[in-house]
């Protein structure tokens, strides 16, 4: 997952719903002391717009039934199109056992348009949380990330015929 480029802060996100002092800022500001919270009722939503069709890898979310217990989703369905109008339905995941750390939510294998990495092209994605554990009626998600496939050229690197990993022979390993 570390290897993985995070794109979360290319989209603009929102949410159905927010707790005031808990908003969407708090899923990218990288510390799991913070958290969004819905307010409303489920489900509850957060919806990224990107600029321009994003190659997604794959989601993942923050969550700690230790702190947060009713408030933690045990649900998660990942939705993505071109526009709000059109979104498919691509993973409907159930949390088999109460989370407490990282959920990752692989969609290099969803259905849709993918390249040869195995990414989805997307505009828009979103991020529904339909049901809680203790049937919980707000939702806490402490951090998010959008992972992108990685880079192609990395890929290029690893499996280089020559073994040469300084960076003065490195600058000229590839034709630019």
């Amino acid at each position: 997952m570390d290897r993985l480029p995070d794109i979360s802060r290319l989209a603009h996100w929102s949410a159905s719903t927010t707790k005031q002092g808990f908003g969407v800022t708090n899923l990218l500001d990288g510390s799991p002391d913070t958290f969004w919270q819905s307010d409303g009722h489920q489900p509850h939503t957060l919806t990224l717009r990107f600029a321009k069709r994003q190659p997604i890898h794959a989601i993942s979310l923050f969550l700690d039934y230790a702190r947060d217990e009713s408030y933690t989703p045990c649900r998660i369905r990942l939705l993505a199109g071109s526009n709000p109008h059109d979104l498919q339905l691509l993973l409907d995941h159930v949390l088999e056992t109460p989370p407490n750390g990282w959920v990752l939510l692989p969609l290099a294998d969803a259905a849709g348009e993918k390249d040869g990495g195995g990414a989805l092209h997307a505009h828009f994605l979103c991020i529904e949380l339909p049901a809680n554990y203790e049937s919980g009626r707000d939702v806490h998600v402490r951090m998010a990330r959008v992972l992108a496939p990685p880079p192609r050229d990395a890929a290029f690197r690893r499996d280089r015929v020559l073994p040469f990993s300084t960076p003065d022979f490195s600058m000229y390993d590839s034709i630019r």
